[in-house]
């Protein structure tokens, strides 16, 4: 999966639920075993595509967001992963994404 395929799954099924749900905070176990070089996630996701995921998640539950970081088996793209993130808690903008910007729909 690829940063397009998780930003659709959160724009089009996670957020919509969260909205409606309406939570007064969100807990995040901000594993990253999904990053780009994970060897057991074997995803594809991108440092900016985390850093606009907590950007997105920012908007519910009026921004009280905790992130504990769980995991992820690449100690440079866990600490990228992780990063990006912290840039997006502190209000850096997003970030460009690569091409492809479309999902996959695998």
């Amino acid at each position: 999966m690829t940063d397009a395929d998780y930003i659709a799954a959160f724009q089009q099924l996670l957020l919509p639920l969260a909205y409606e749900f309406q939570p007064q905070l969100v807990l995040v176990c901000a594993g990253f075993d999904a990053a780009f070089g994970d060897p057991k996630g074997e995803m594809n996701v991108s440092p900016p595509c985390f850093h606009i995921l907590t950007h997105l998640l920012m908007s519910v539950a009026e921004g009280r967001l905790v992130l504990a970081l769980e995991g992820g088996y690449n100690l440079q793209s866990t600490a990228e992963g992780g990063a990006a993130c912290v840039r997006a808690l502190l209000g850096g903008a997003c970030p460009p994404l690569t091409l492809p910007t479309a999902p996959s729909y695998r």
